[in-house]
């Protein structure tokens, strides 16, 4: 683990050296080390000293940027509801969506002199429009591989960025974005058929491509992110997608002449050796996501989501002339944990989860029988996943997740007791949910929040535990069992639509997401007493 001042001094050095080129590249916030009876500090700005003011307007951006030697095309920032369009027939996956948390995502238009996707009419989607700057003198690149929505992931040029401003979200638990590879060319020979998560797509036009979702570097988040104002939520920030130093370089000088001062530009770099930029035939596409959970005013949030495809400014900026290749290094790692695995902050942990266990199975042994579910490391970093040709399962550095196996419920009396250690309580996470998800799209139709659990596990501790809500008991049922149960919505009939639940006898699993430990990043999984995970089935008479 890197000592205080050895990372004190790492972020101030580069801090320094990019600020120095007028831009600063996401780095991980140290966030102070949470107190185990507490939720986590109120987040601050990592490399903020004061209050930013913008008097920036996307107009006079565009102008500064096409002034600059640059194709300006529009695209929209708007929410994605993979369950909605899941259920529409839209979608052949959620991508393992956290339910209960909201997504954003971006569509951008073909690149100059790339052709435009076609589509997919029988699934209700339209196809892309031309770019405004295809040169009929020009052979045109491949179209990006169709996968619903159209611009939904892209291939760049290795001097390409994309350009957003966008309004935070109000007060909520957290939010953040992050750059994705989204889709990788298939290898020409290998057999994909057993590969965890594996979807494959595409045609001889475009190139054969399956599912990587694997994160580029540091995610911005509300402890990290650069913006104007003095607080994380509800201000204006921008982002810029880029492989090319030099076009970082003057997207930020028009920034600055646009209005949009360094101190709220967040650079999300694409090592350009590392990954396979262009627009031919096989090379990589890309994505960027936000994630939003838990906000505050879910009125205000719901107004917010409406008017972002509006409010918000989506550039792709593409130089009139080639820029000579000029590559980021791999962002650095801050290695996960803080040193102090959570039994160190629960005495007696061991025997107290042996308490609630055997009074759980106590509860239910007369009736039911079970089956005990372990867990383990759930999703693979994404450039790990990446390099080996996997599927990072839209990963995030600062979450970390474990999963138990795949299991079916076969009656409405069956039922899921998750139990464990609360990872708010000591430290390990600023939030984090158990989601039940069915296969195989993945779709998350039952959640437990922390914020859910306090009182949990006391009937099974005891009145002498006096720690007991570093402990939780907590139930997914087809009804209301009690005052700690998540009601699992079935999928047939559902008002909301078919992939919004799950009927019985369907391959299950539950996926546990810790967000943001103590150290400003995902826990270490070295750290974590893993959850549990108990289904009871109903005895047959």
């Amino acid at each position: 683990m890197t000592s205080d001042l050895t990372r004190r001094d790492f972020l101030k050095g580069v801090a320094a050296g990019a600020a120095s080129l007028g831009v600063m590249a996401v780095l991980p916030a140290s966030a102070a080390t949470a107190e185990a009876h507490a939720e986590a500090a109120e987040p601050e700005a990592a490399v903020q000293a004061e209050p930013v003011v913008s008097d920036g307007s996307p107009e006079a951006l565009r102008q500064e940027l096409e002034g600059a030697g640059f194709r300006v095309q529009n695209g929209k920032l708007y929410e994605f509801d993979t369950l909605g369009l899941a259920s529409e027939g839209k979608l052949l996956t959620c991508f393992g969506n956290n339910a209960g948390s909201t997504y954003l995502i971006l569509n951008l238009p073909p690149a100059p002199n790339q052709n435009a996707a076609p589509g997919n009419p029988e699934r209700g989607w339209d196809g892309e429009l031309p770019s405004a700057y295809d040169d009929p003198e020009v052979e045109n690149a491949p179209e990006n591989p169709f996968f619903s929505p159209a611009g939904m992931a892209f291939k760049m040029r290795q001097d390409e960025a994309v350009v957003v401003v966008t309004r935070l979200p109000e007060r909520c638990k957290y939010w953040s974005f992050i750059a994705y590879d989204m889709f990788a060319k298939q290898m020409e020979g290998k057999d994909y058929s057993n590969e965890k998560a594996y979807f494959g797509f595409g045609n001889e036009e475009s190139g054969y491509y399956h599912t990587v979702f694997a994160s580029i570097g540091w995610p911005v988040n509300l402890l990290n992110a650069r913006h104007a104002g003095d607080s994380p939520f509800g201000t204006d920030t921008v982002l810029v997608l880029c492989a090319n130093r030099t076009v970082r370089d003057r997207i930020s000088g028009c920034l600055t002449a646009a209005g949009y001062p360094d101190g709220m530009v967040n650079v999300m770099e694409i090592p350009a050796d590392t990954y396979r930029m262009g627009l031919e035939r096989g090379r990589d596409t890309f994505s960027i996501f936000g994630r939003v959970s838990q906000p505050e005013d879910r009125e205000g949030f719901r107004q917010y989501l409406a008017q972002l495809p509006e409010t918000a400014a989506v550039f792709r900026v593409s130089p009139k002339d080639e820029v000579p290749p000029a590559t980021f290094a791999i962002q650095k790692l801050q290695p996960r944990g803080s040193g102090i695995h959570e039994a160190a902050k629960l005495p007696g942990c061991t025997q107290k989860l042996d308490t609630i266990r055997e009074a759980i199975l106590a509860q239910y042994a007369g009736d039911y029988d079970c089956e005990e579910l372990s867990t383990d490391i759930g999703i693979t970093d994404g450039l790990t996943a990446y390099m080996k040709d996997a599927d990072a399962q839209g990963d995030v550095l600062d979450a970390a997740y474990l999963n138990c196996g795949d299991f079916r419920l076969q009656s409405d009396e069956d039922f899921v007791v998750v139990y464990g250690v609360n990872h708010n309580y000591t430290g390990k996470a600023r939030y984090f949910n158990a989601v039940l998800h069915e296969r195989p799209l993945i779709n998350g139709v039952c959640s437990v929040y922390n914020s859910m659990l306090p009182g949990s596990a006391a009937p099974y501790l005891g009145d002498s535990a006096d720690d007991a809500d570093g402990y939780y008991v907590y139930k997914m049922a087809r009804t209301e069992l009690d005052a700690y149960t998540a009601v699992i919505p079935f999928s047939t009939g559902n008002p909301q639509g078919k992939y919004y639940g799950v009927d019985n006898d369907r391959p299950v699993f539950v996926l546990f997401r810790l967000y943001l430990d103590e150290t400003g990043i995902g826990a270490s999984y070295y750290e974590l007493i893993n959850d549990r995970v108990i289904v009871f089935h109903r005895k047959q008479t």
